[in-house]
Formats: C-alpha cells, structure tokens, sequence
C-alpha cells in the first residue's frame, strides 16, 4: 500500500486532501509576499545593529529563518508548476536527484543520507514524474531506520529506492 492510499483512506478524506492540494498554490503566494518584506526588513535591520550583540544574532536568526523559509516556498512552487509542463524527454538520474532535492527541502529527513546512481532518458510529463518519485521517497522514508542511506537506483526507465520501485 502506498502512501497515497494510507492517507485518503475514505472519500471524504481524498476529497478534503485534493482541496488542500488546490489552496496550496494560494497559500504558497499569500506566504511569499510578506516573507520578502520580513528578510528585506531584517537584512536592513541586521546593517544598523552592532555585530556581536543579542539583538544582531536575534535578527540574524531571523534572517537566516526567512530565508529558509523562502527556499521551502520556492520549492514547493516550482513542483506546482512543474505539473503543468507537457511530456518531455527527461533524465530520469536528474529527476531523481530534483525529487531528494524537493523532499530534503521540505521533510525533516537530517538523520538520513541519500544516494542517485545511474540514469536513463524517458519521455514523460515532468510533473507526474516528479510526483511519482516523490511519493517513492516520503514511502521509503516511512521505512527507513536513523542514520541510514537511502540509495536511490535509476537503470532502464526503473527507480529503486531501498525496497521500493518505480517503473516509468
């Protein structure tokens, strides 16, 4: 059973994830705009105060924080985007390596490792396979013990990671 299948486990759970699903694009927007006024702000604030002090590393951290943030949003829009991209001739060994990118970026995997070997050239729409790879890490990540390395396999249009696979 995938991960897709234990969350929407009735209907109106699938129903309830879809509509999440088309606020995000929104809420993405809504969190963008005032997180550049925030980092622009603390960038400036950051110039007038003495360095060494407790308010310069509070408002570093705070910038540091906003732009963390801002990376998680960026990623998160460009997956969006990248469902609506038409079918393509894509490396799968890249896709891949985007897809531990997207999830490294947004998931708290810091006691895990992963590894990309191999490639192979497949015509697919980019979205779909960026979701499909996706879906196989958060999986394997389920499965995955502390400290471990997932190794991420590409060979002949097929994705293996740890015990999960991908054909595409």
């Amino acid at each position: 059973m995938g991960i897709i299948d234990r969350v929407a486990t009735d209907a109106s759970e699938a129903r309830a994830l879809q509509t999440l699903g088309l606020l995000t694009r929104g809420a993405l927007h809504q969190i963008s705009n005032p997180l550049v006024g925030l980092v622009g702000s603390a960038e400036l604030a950051l110039s007038d105060t003495e360095p060494g002090t407790k308010l310069s590393a509070r408002i570093a951290l705070t910038h540091r924080t906003g732009l963390e943030i801002a990376e998680i949003v960026r990623a998160l829009q460009a997956f969006i985007r990248l469902q609506d991209e038409p079918e393509r001739e894509l490396s799968l060994g890249t896709a891949a390596a985007e897809a531990i990118a997207l999830v490294s970026r947004v998931l708290p995997v810091h006691d895990l490792e992963f590894s990309v070997s191999g490639d192979a050239t497949i015509v697919a729409r980019p979205g779909e396979t960026q979701r499909r790879l996706v879906e196989l890490l958060v999986e394997e990540l389920d499965r995955a013990e502390q400290g471990a390395t997932i190794e991420v396999e590409v060979r002949d249009g097929v994705v293996t990671a740890g015990g999960g696979e991908l054909r595409l």
